[in-house]
């Protein structure tokens, strides 16, 4: 079951920005799926930041990078960053 004010404090809180640490550099088919973000190369890892806008498209955000292939380092919200 699940935590009921949990859930809707998680949908409510509207967008919140998120940095995702990958290892290594992106190729140009996962900048080209990854448009909308932010990316900064910090060799040897690449940074992925942008706006999440909420649970569900934070979830969809690190499938994508799984599926890129890419191995997720790290994923640190930023909630006062716009």
């Amino acid at each position: 079951m699940s935590g009921g004010r949990d859930d809707e404090e998680n949908r409510s809180r509207g967008p919140m920005h998120y940095e995702f640490r990958v290892e290594g550099i992106l190729s140009d088919e996962a900048r080209a799926a990854l448009s909308g973000m932010r990316i900064t190369v910090l060799s040897p890892d690449t940074v992925i930041d942008g706006e999440v806008l909420d649970d569900s498209h934070l979830h969809g955000l690190i499938a994508q990078l799984d599926a890129l292939g890419l191995t997720l380092i790290s994923v640190l919200p930023y909630p006062g960053a716009e």
